[in-house]
């Protein structure tokens, strides 16, 4: 009976472990998605490449490049979030190390890399919103209905 106390603890050590990991590398992935890379294709990475393809696709040139001037002004706050997500990643990948790994923080941890990631996307979001609300009605029509 003890041995299987033993063996159910660890079972449950690795599924811990195993979910933690999972979490980790989740946030890592979703981080590099969304960063800001001016090497890359003009329209960034992630959700908001996936964004402003959409928009590239519906807007004259003209309007395109408003709401992509409007998204990289906010670039220097984009970068101050990618740096709290790294330091988080960091803080995530040392709780994970611990031994015993401390749950709760681990938890904790991942709802303030949520929150980080919510905060830049809904930023970005808004700029371009912004934008795209001062950009005249026949052209804002074109995104209607696709």
């Amino acid at each position: 009976m003890t041995g299987f106390k033993h063996g159910r603890r660890w079972l449950g050590f690795g599924l811990v472990l195993s979910l933690a990991l999972n979490a980790f590398f989740i946030g890592a992935a979703a981080t590099d998605m969304i960063r800001f890379d001016r090497d890359k294709d003009r329209h960034g990475h992630g959700a908001m490449r996936y964004e402003m393809n959409w928009l590239a696709a519906r807007l004259p040139a003209d309007a395109m490049a408003k709401v992509e001037a409007a998204v990289d002004g906010d670039r220097d706050n984009a970068q101050r979030h990618i740096q709290r997500l790294h330091a988080l990643r960091a803080d995530l990948g040392n709780l994970l190390a611990a031994e015993p790994p401390d749950r709760a923080a681990i938890d904790a941890n991942l709802a303030a890399i949520r929150s980080e990631l919510d905060a830049m996307l809904g930023q970005a979001q808004a700029a371009t919103i912004d934008s795209l609300l001062t950009l005249p009605p026949e052209t804002r029509k074109k995104l209607a209905g696709t």
